[in-house]
């Protein structure tokens, strides 16, 4: 028999006329049966969707600190992996990292991530926030201008000499405060010492308006690549670094090697060794998994590019920062690197692969077990119905042989009348079709009997 696309689309029709709108209302039936456990899946289901949030929101905001730092390079590079994921990355620019921490920890700001520079806070002060981990050192700079100082205390040194040392509140003038008073055991309130920002510092130094300047930033930030170009800045050396160390364990020792700088002019002159924190990015609790997966793809691919002056390519990003807690996203990060659903899946729906792949395990194995509940849920009230059309039929039989009058028996004919309506209204799964075709031939045979009855009786 040749078919056509007429005849498919006939018997389609034919189909869904015959069984489609029996299921749907077959299904109907099962969910009115089933009530409220019904009601409860389905809200079990919305909550779980809720709790699993798809969607990324379609704009992240980052703090960048102050102007000319490293930390605006570095959210610019961010920019764009973001961008390549269809997430925009707006930065918020600030008078330093410590108002971008304010904006991270308050409501009322739109900012949800911040550099942090390690070693000025704790979590037990911002508990909502944690950590994606260190992405870059963040050297302690003691630049100055004149003759060429060798001293073990450079703040002693400097004690009674005009020194920048950064704006109130800010990273840089915080841990200048701290190495302050590990020295001379006091606080550094002395008119000489000048609350600066970075780039305004760096324009005094320069000018001669200042004998030094204190700056906590990385090699590649345009503050300090402007007092290293110039012949006359020296950089601070620290001799007694690993005891620095012993005292603020967040610090870490770098060295300048001689002559890296400017090789032609052998600058520094000397190996120099100075003091580092790193340079931490802080996210709030509740960010979107997918938002955390950029930053720490984007940092790890910035870092993979090339070699920093500190840094080997591809050290960075790294646990380093020990005052904040990490993510779950970034302690899967750092402990099995980036997933590979990243490589195939878009960036949001990797995220969220990956982000509910144990309920999706649970529920690939729970499925198999689940279809025979359902099946059986599509069964029960079939089976249950079929049974108490069964019970109520043998009443009527029963009936039938005890009545002794013809009112009787009219009124149990009554009753199979509505009974057989019964039978066509109600649904029935296809696996018990026997049932409805064995209830209709044990109606037949109470009707049959009732109707014997009714002529014995009128004879």
């Amino acid at each position: 028999m040749a078919y056509n696309v007429t005849t498919i689309l006939q018997y389609h029709r034919r189909y869904i006329e015959r069984f489609f709108f029996k299921e749907v209302g077959g299904w109907f039936k099962i969910i009115r049966f089933l009530g409220l456990i019904g009601v409860v899946a389905f809200a079990a289901l919305i909550a779980l969707t809720i709790y699993v949030d798809p969607l990324p929101p379609g704009t992240a905001y980052l703090a960048t600190g102050q102007e000319g730092s490293s930390y605006r390079n570095i959210a610019e590079a961010f920019q764009k992996t973001f961008q390549s994921n269809a997430i925009r990355l707006k930065l918020v620019p600030t008078t330093g990292l410590g108002e971008g921490l304010k904006g991270l920890d308050s409501d009322a700001s739109e900012v949800n991530a911040s550099f942090l520079t390690s070693g000025i806070i704790t979590a037990k002060q911002y508990p909502e926030l944690v950590s994606l981990g260190s992405v870059q050192y963040a050297p302690l700079w003691f630049f100055y201008k004149g003759d060429t100082v060798s001293t073990n205390d450079p703040f002693e040194y400097f004690s009674n000499k005009k020194i920048a040392i950064g704006p109130a509140q800010n990273a840089t003038n915080k841990i200048f405060r701290m190495l302050y008073a590990l020295n001379q055991n006091a606080t550094p309130n002395a008119a000489n010492f000048v609350e600066l920002p970075n780039k305004e510092a760096a324009e005094q130094l320069l000018a001669g308006n200042l004998d030094a300047a204190f700056i906590v930033d990385n090699y590649e930030s345009q503050t300090v690549q402007k007092l290293l170009k110039d012949k006359d800045i020296k950089i601070m050396n620290f001799p007694l670094a690993d005891a620095y160390l012993k005292y603020l364990p967040f610090l870490q020792k770098l060295v300048v090697p001689k002559g890296s700088i400017k090789l032609e002019s052998v600058y520094p002159s000397e190996d120099t060794t100075i003091l580092a924190t790193t340079t931490t990015l802080l996210v709030e609790k509740r960010m979107h998994p997918a938002i955390q997966w950029a930053y720490l793809i984007a940092a790890k691919e910035l870092a993979s590019r090339s070699d920093t002056f500190f840094a080997k390519a591809g050290y960075f990003p790294k646990n380093l920062e020990q005052s904040f807690p990490l993510s779950t996203v970034a302690k899967r990060f750092y402990d099995q690197g980036v997933p590979e659903v990243f490589s195939y899946f878009p960036l949001w729906l990797a995220s969220v692969i990956d982000h509910i792949w144990v309920y999706v395990l649970s529920l690939f194995i729970v499925v198999y077990s689940s279809y025979t509940v359902l099946t059986s849920a599509r069964l029960f009230p079939s089976v249950f119905l079929m049974n108490n059309m069964f019970l109520s039929l043998r009443e009527l039989d029963e009936a039938v042989a005890k009545a002794v009058t013809r009112e009787q028996l009219q009124d149990i004919a009554d009753a199979l009348r509505i009974y057989e309506i019964e039978i066509y209204e109600n649904w029935i799964v296809e696996k018990n079709s026997r049932f409805y075709f064995n209830l209709k031939n044990a109606l037949s045979g109470v009707k049959r009997d009732t109707q014997e009855k009714l002529k014995a009786l009128s004879g």
